[in-house]
């Protein structure tokens, strides 16, 4: 039997995210820019055939509003806290569903592919109980992290989140699974992120990609 996957995206209120890049962006385009991400990264992960339901969570009614146009579940945050707080949120829904993994997914992947997740759940499918996670291009960050089953661990997105999580995971017993994949890798964090995903040519019809490559030419 298929196993049952929830993808949960994370999102900030759009005025609050991606304050890193302040020095190469107006406040207007970081709005601008978190929406394109989020509506690509639902795009992609609506195409991936072993995701049964996507979660957005968040506290500003334009992320429901994309949400909806891509037939995610909104789930809405009453008061915006931190990404760990918005997770357990999706994790109660997951478990009130079901689900027997969840797929953390951070909105600002530009190069995300459908492909790569459905390997990164694959995976996971003969597990009783494990975790798959992509790292950053720098090793701080988690761009990806399933786990199976969902409760079986929570979620450390603070500081360096992938020793964190990789760590904790090993603590507990859990089985680890790496999954490299340089487009889940790629994140928008840094102006020096978003000057190389500029210069990006794998991925045509990118509105992410081509809204920085306007600002960023």
């Amino acid at each position: 039997m298929m196993m049952k996957t929830f993808a949960i995206v994370p999102v900030k209120k759009f005025e609050n995210a991606k304050t890193r890049l302040s020095p190469v962006l107006r406040p207007d385009e970081r709005v601008r820019l978190s929406s394109l991400m989020l509506a690509h990264t639902l795009k992609v992960l609506a195409a991936v055939p072993s995701l049964q339901q996507i979660v957005v969570v968040s506290g500003d009614r334009r992320a429901g509003e994309i949400a909806e146009k891509h037939s995610a579940k909104f789930l809405r945050e009453e008061k915006e806290s931190d990404v760990n707080s918005a997770v357990m949120l999706a994790d109660s829904y997951s478990a009130r569903a079901s689900a027997d993994a969840t797929l953390v997914i951070p909105q600002d992947l530009p190069l995300l592919d459908a492909a790569d997740i459905s390997m990164a759940c694959e995976l996971a499918e003969k597990e009783d109980r494990c975790v798959v996670i992509t790292p950053s291009l720098r090793y701080d960050g988690t761009n990806l992290l399933l786990r199976k089953p969902p409760e079986v661990m929570k979620t450390l997105y603070d500081s360096d989140s992938y020793e964190s999580h990789v760590r904790t995971a090993t603590e507990l017993g859990i089985p680890v699974k790496m999954f490299f994949s340089k487009r889940v890798m790629s994140d928008v964090d840094t102006p020096e992120d978003a000057r190389q995903l500029a210069k990006e040519t794998g991925s045509p019809g990118s509105e992410t990609l081509e809204f920085l490559k306007s600002l960023l030419k």
